[in-house]
């Protein structure tokens, strides 16, 4: 599967609306370069005038499929509901922390979407592979 910022934006209006009762704003999306291993990263700034700034990168160096795709934008849009919605910029271990997981349990809860689960990701490198502590800090979050 290709992915575009178009597919990205019709993915986050309609997962915002699903799932985020359409609390979050507006979001812009980038690309991480090939050699970056990260999934997703989200990144909430302001502009000069206190406007909320908001990004979701999204990696380039992993093949796709939809339900990976779901997955992982939906984990930088719970960072972005906790950072904007819930008002909390820091949140435990790597933005991992009790309100995170709280929203990843409410999702599973209510629609059946266990949020972190990425073992079925397949990186176009191999050396990209999730490193253990990678895998212990999803297995941790996901409790």
């Amino acid at each position: 599967m290709v992915v575009t910022k178009e597919i990205l934006k019709k993915l986050y209006k309609e997962y915002n609306d699903l799932y985020f009762d359409g609390k979050l704003g507006k979001c812009d999306f980038s690309f991480f370069p090939k050699n970056i291993s990260s999934l997703g990263w989200y990144c909430g700034k302001e502009d000069s005038k206190g406007r909320p700034k908001d990004k979701i990168w999204i990696a380039t160096s992993v093949k796709w499929t939809e339900d990976v795709l779901k997955r992982v934008l939906i984990h930088e849009m719970i960072h972005k509901y906790v950072y904007r919605v819930e008002g909390h910029k820091y949140d435990g271990l790597l933005g991992h922390g009790w309100r995170f997981r709280r929203q990843c349990r409410r999702i599973r809860r209510d629609f059946g979407l266990k949020v972190l689960r990425f073992s079925n990701v397949e990186f176009i490198n191999p050396k990209f592979y999730p490193k253990l502590w990678e895998k212990v800090l999803l297995w941790i979050i996901d409790r």
